[in-house]
């Protein structure tokens, strides 16, 4: 489909800032012309022309972590920390799905995402066949990985080595190339030294990426240092980690020597920042505006709804703004969107496809009309995006060139089917 966009204000996250009044060209699913006249551009030549009228336009959000099925699972036990959360109400509800389960669940996640504007999200999880499928069938793009727990390197871990790769084999480049994989142990806490390794040498092999939990908690921290003698950022360094590209989740207590390790020149470690569920678990605050001072590339997760309630990735980037500024340390709202956006991209290796509206890339694409609800109060439209903008806000969302969602519609998903189904799966997990 080609589609015409005109008389937006385009966000761009780019050096060239923001463009009033432009009009923008999608063809084959990419980018074509951007600009305020684009010369010999016809209407009738295009399948579908929208009149932004002075709306706004920006790159796809991207949530580079979560755990879209967990949607089954809301307000389970808010009140416990990770630790128990964990152990006394995720794992033996986990223990119980199934893989259509998963399907149904990932779908309702990402009928909750594409109202949100998300276009990209990294997720890493069980029956990931399943979650693939979901993708698939909602026109979203996505990194994912199909969950290691293992202790030791024994005949059960290696059948679930055997399983991530059959699926990164599979699934990598398809739903038209929207599709990405990566290995994903979950932890340096539940996973054992060899099993570390033997998923190192599998993302070396197959050229991919490494896609882990980091330093989540104080526990985490002091449990490694009494048992490795080193930060869980040390420790995974020392075992030769991070010669792969890593996105690491959360990173909420790291001291300044792990800082620098996860900043050094050499490294292609990018964190994904989940404010809303660190602080819903008490897990703690980030040190992101350090993080980002050192060059760490830093992107924004929702995590799973069990530990989050929603996702919505504008929502942690308020949460990321306002506990940064109660220390004196207020990020701009700009760096806030491209957390949102371009690093986003960077964090899943797709920085080259999308995160930005540029000629030529991926047309993965945001349209929102602020004059809704709440008019922005500040002529700034990156802070009316950032800081003012909710779901009912997106008017369109573009991926790949496809339209996806419109009028608060998404079109590629029967809602009410998915949203019967998923109650009737939640009334299941309520009752055992």
């Amino acid at each position: 489909m080609s589609i015409l966009l005109k008389n937006f204000t385009a966000i761009t996250v780019t050096d060239k800032g923001i463009l009033k009044d432009v009009s923008i060209t999608i063809d084959s699913g990419k980018i074509g012309k951007i600009g305020h006249d684009l010369g010999d551009v016809r209407l009738n030549d295009y399948d579908k022309v929208i009149d932004g009228n002075g709306e706004v336009v920006i790159p796809g959000l991207v949530n580079a972590h979560t755990h879209a099925a967990m949607v089954l699972f809301p307000g389970y036990d808010d009140d416990l920390p990770l630790s128990r959360w964990l152990e006394e109400r995720i794992w033996p509800a986990e223990r119980k799905l199934t893989a259509e389960d998963v399907y149904w669940a990932s779908l309702l996640a990402m009928i909750e995402m594409l109202k949100s504007g998300i276009t990209t999200l990294a997720d890493m999880y069980f029956f990931m066949d399943d979650v693939a499928r979901a993708v698939e069938e909602s026109g979203m793009r996505a990194l994912l990985a199909q969950g290691i727990m293992d202790r030791k390197l024994d005949h059960e871990a290696e059948n679930h080595l055997d399983k991530a790769t059959r699926f990164v084999e599979h699934w990598e480049g398809k739903a038209k190339g929207r599709v990405k994989t990566a290995f994903a142990p979950h932890s340096c806490y539940l996973c054992g030294e060899d099993v570390l390794n033997r998923t190192v040498e599998l993302v070396k092999k197959y050229d991919t990426r490494l896609h882990i939990h980091l330093s989540e908690t104080r526990e985490e921290v002091e449990e490694i240092r009494k048992t490795k003698q080193a930060s869980p950022v040390q420790f995974l360094e020392r075992l030769g980690l991070f010669e792969v590209p890593v996105l690491a989740a959360h990173c909420v207590h790291l001291s300044t020597e792990d800082i620098n390790i996860l900043a050094d020149e050499e490294s292609t470690i990018s964190v994904a920042h989940c404010p809303k569920s660190n602080i819903k678990l008490g897990s703690g605050i980030a040190p992101i505006p350090k993080l980002l001072e050192a060059g760490v590339n830093v992107a924004l997760g929702t995590d799973g709804a069990a530990s989050n309630d929603t996702l919505s990735i504008l929502e942690e980037a308020r949460c990321t703004g306002y506990p940064q500024g109660v220390g004196g340390e207020k990020i701009a709202a700009m760096e806030l969107l491209r957390m949102a956006t371009v690093n986003g991209a960077k964090a899943l290796g797709m920085e080259k496809q999308i995160g930005t509206i540029e000629e030529g890339k991926d047309a993965d694409l945001v349209i929102l009309d602020l004059d809704t609800a709440h008019p922005p109060h500040s002529p700034d439209p990156v802070n009316a995006v950032v800081q003012l903008a909710q779901p009912q806000d997106i008017k369109t969302v573009i991926v790949a060139g496809r339209v996806v969602m419109e009028d608060g519609k998404v079109l590629t998903i029967d809602e009410q089917e998915v949203k019967t189904k998923v109650e009737e799966l939640r009334k299941k997990y309520r009752e055992d």
